[in-house]
């Protein structure tokens, strides 16, 4: 079977359907990916051919960064503004693109044309989800608008919101290339994407596939990846036995900072607080030049299934690959959410037991001096215990059920 897997976003997009490549191709299947451009080289570098689509990820989210601050009722129309531009720049590099046939196209994240190549070439669609939070329905708020505690008129209504918006950001450059192709005209482009032989790739713990979820065949837990054959750098593995005090890792994934030194400030004060010892992860490079206590280590992409389970505690932004590998490395969380599903992971940690309450990154100051290590004791206890239930990796059940789709 020839597949291609098209991840459009952060690296958390991708980084799911990386560890689903794998599993397919360990199975013998023929595995392509189309994806954002400055992702290419590291996809080939894992022995997996890709093409690139789109703009460069980092780049744009570097340069519109202000909007992973704000408040997401506010981000929300110049957030569709772009999702329309990039829809235009997907169509024209993936449909003009010269590919060979597929028989399995699998969209992710904010890939939208992948599913106007599947019909202009005959195979099969699915859209792999990463939270529950992005599949609509009335039990909960879209992640777009995480507006909590809503009666269920009120969710539908904010679905209703956020679809439009949606349709009316993509109408224009998905129809043009619909018209260029010879394809027939698509009044419901969400539900066609979205909602199409989807997979909800999350663990149960986090959320159930809604009983009113539309087009979803199949619930997995997350794809998450296990631990490298590599060990940590020395550097850190020094770092981490140095000293007595608690280990914490503090990353945002893909998140920029706008104020970085008040996030520098914020772990500063913890280390000469609470005596802890903090990582420091930046995609963005962000701390070079920033004057760094001894106690905080600025660090690049590490294995995270490695790391984790060697802290006190991690916080980060919510992203739904970083939550899953804290929660398989039983280690409290405290999130602290910049956009979209974010919101909905920070709020269910904090409802299992399983870390505090989530902060705005503007009180993370006050949060980590405020921080209790005997209620984060307990924490550890219950995630130790949840970590035990969990799947090692959604990604067998996935090709399991992707396989079957091929087939039918």
């Amino acid at each position: 079977m020839r597949v291609l897997l098209a991840p459009i976003g952060s690296r958390g997009d991708l980084q799911p359907l990386l560890v689903l490549g794998e599993e397919l191709q360990r199975r013998g299947h023929q595995v392509c990916f189309a994806t954002c451009p400055n992702f290419v080289a590291g996809v080939r570098a894992d022995g997996l051919p890709a093409l690139p689509i789109g703009s460069d990820s980092h780049a744009m989210i570097r340069q519109h960064a202000a909007l992973a601050e704000q408040n997401p009722v506010t981000a929300l129309p110049r957030q569709l503004q772009l999702l329309g531009e990039e829809t235009a720049r997907q169509c024209r590099d993936l449909l003009d693109a010269e590919l060979g046939r597929f028989d399995l196209v699998v969209a992710a994240g904010l890939s939208f044309a992948a599913r106007l190549l599947a019909e202009r070439q005959g195979a099969r669609y699915s859209f792999v989800c990463y939270s529950a939070s992005a599949v609509p329905s009335a039990w909960h708020p879209p992640a777009a608008l995480p507006i909590f505690g809503l009666p269920r008129w009120a969710n539908r209504a904010l679905w209703w919101l956020v679809m439009a918006g949606f349709t009316r950001a993509v109408a224009q450059p998905l129809s043009q290339a619909r018209h260029a192709h010879g394809l027939p005209r698509d009044a419901r482009p969400w539900l066609s994407t979205h909602a199409s032989n989807a997979i909800l790739a999350q663990d149960a713990l986090l959320g159930s596939l809604p009983s009113d979820a539309r087009g979803h065949g199949a619930h997995v837990p997350a794809l998450a990846r296990g631990a490298g054959p590599r060990e940590l750098p020395a550097a850190i593995l020094e770092f981490l036995e140095r000293g007595s005090g608690p280990l914490v890792y503090v990353g945002f994934g893909s998140m920029p900072s706008v104020r970085r030194a008040r996030v520098v400030e914020a772990v500063t004060a913890l280390c000469e607080a609470h005596g802890a010892r903090v990582l420091l992860f930046s995609a963005h490079a962000e701390d070079a030049g920033l004057a760094l206590p001894s106690s905080v280590l600025s660090v690049a992409a590490l294995d995270h299934a490695r790391l984790f389970p060697r802290l006190d505690l991690v916080v980060h932004h919510g992203g739904a690959g970083t939550t899953a590998a804290a929660l398989r490395a039983g280690v409290p969380q405290l999130i602290v959410p910049h956009i979209l599903d974010q919101f909905f992971h920070g709020r269910r940690i904090a409802e299992l037991g399983l870390g505090p309450q989530p902060v705005k990154k503007r009180a993370l100051r006050e949060r980590l001096l405020a921080l209790s290590w005997s209620e984060l004791a307990a924490q550890r206890q219950r995630a130790t215990l949840l970590a035990e239930r969990l799947s090692p990796s959604g990604a067998p059940a996935a090709a399991d059920y992707l396989e079957q789709l091929a087939r039918s």
